[in-house]
């Protein structure tokens, strides 16, 4: 197996297995990793896998170049993918080589630690939404969270029916007083988008993003058809709530969300997500994922999130997470880790 640098050259290459791959999903596209390295100052570490001549797996990688932190990834999820012709017990050898090589870069450039972030709604989580962490393979500490999915099977109907009470009526509460769903139609209409997320991240004390983020998002996801902006207008016309809805696969994603604080108790978020779920099933997504969860978290903030995205007729699956630390006090950690990776081989 051979280790080869990510390229603007190989992004067709790199775009083609990410296309095909069970392991990836819209994250691990090559524009969204190299707008996103330019506007959070982004370093990248991300690779491919050669074997007879063939690329057989790839691992999205970033490092943030102040905390030397490495992530796969840093806005989105990551994770090796491979190729859905290896057999099993050669998929198992690839991906233990990858991870092995992430190592060996963290190690390299001296990172403190390595982050790594499985997307949900890829086929082969999909098909573990309940098990085990695959990333313990391959010696890191499990920091799973969970997430919202609604299976989205049913009909238009059958899915308002398994809302809560709550959400329910708090859709025909907006939809009764006029408010209104519209797609955005030109990168224009990002300026109305970042007035309304400014003031809702200022509201909930947490900093903006760069506006250049969302420029891209709609440049580099929406003009390509994996994402759109939904625009909520009030009963005067006046915009006032958008949301993003990212689309792959068979999976949509609840992606950001932003609502004036006057319209807050209008209904119009759970009109504006209700609307983004119907038209991610017209869309042919057969998932539907509001985001992550914390069930027993005690800050407040992160227990409203739950909760609200808990509303609409979804089940909790695991957010597969990973951390491994990279400190001198592991070292003796990292020779027990050595010897039986060693030994693990000779059984593969």
């Amino acid at each position: 197996m051979r280790f080869v640098q990510l390229t603007p050259d190989l992004s067709e290459v790199w775009d083609k297995l990410v296309h095909c791959s069970d392991d990836a999903w819209l994250y691990h596209r090559y524009d969204w990793l190299q707008f996103t390295e330019k506007v959070w100052d982004l370093e990248s570490r991300s690779f491919l896998v050669e074997h007879d001549r063939e690329i057989v797996g790839i691992m999205p990688l970033q490092m943030h170049k102040k905390s030397r932190v490495l992530r796969s990834i840093f806005m989105g999820t990551g994770g090796a993918a491979t190729s859905n012709e290896l057999h099993p017990t050669f998929r198992a050898r690839v991906l233990r080589a990858m991870y092995e090589h992430v190592e060996e870069i963290a190690r390299r450039i001296k990172a403190p630690h390595i982050e790594i972030y499985i997307p949900p709604l890829a086929g082969s989580c999909m098909e573990n939404r309940w098990g085990v962490n695959p990333l313990i393979n391959y010696s890191y500490v499990d920091t799973s969270t969970h997430t919202w999915v609604v299976d989205l099977a049913a009909d238009r109907q059958g899915i308002f029916a398994r809302m809560s009470k709550d959400a329910r009526r708090s859709v025909s509460k907006a939809t009764e007083a006029g408010y209104k769903v519209r797609e955005i139609e030109s990168i224009d209409e990002i300026e109305e988008y970042y007035k309304v997320h400014c003031e809702t991240y200022r509201r909930t004390g947490v900093s903006p993003h760069p506006k250049a983020y969302f420029q891209g998002i709609y440049k580099h996801v929406c003009k390509n058809g994996h994402a759109t902006i939904w625009k909520a207008l009030a009963p005067n016309g006046l915009p006032i709530a958008f949301e993003i809805i990212g689309l792959f696969k068979s999976g949509a994603i609840y992606w950001a969300g932003c609502c004036r604080s006057e319209h807050l108790h209008s209904g119009v978020n759970y009109f504006l997500q209700y609307s983004s779920m119907i038209w991610a099933k017209t869309q042919g997504a057969k998932w539907f994922e509001n985001g992550e969860a914390f069930p027993n978290t005690s800050d407040k903030k992160l227990m409203g999130l739950t909760t609200f995205k808990g509303k609409f007729g979804g089940e909790l699956h695991r957010f597969y997470k990973g951390t491994l630390t990279l400190t001198s006090q592991s070292k003796r950690t990292n020779i027990f880790r050595d010897r039986l990776r060693r030994f693990a081989r000779c059984f593969m």
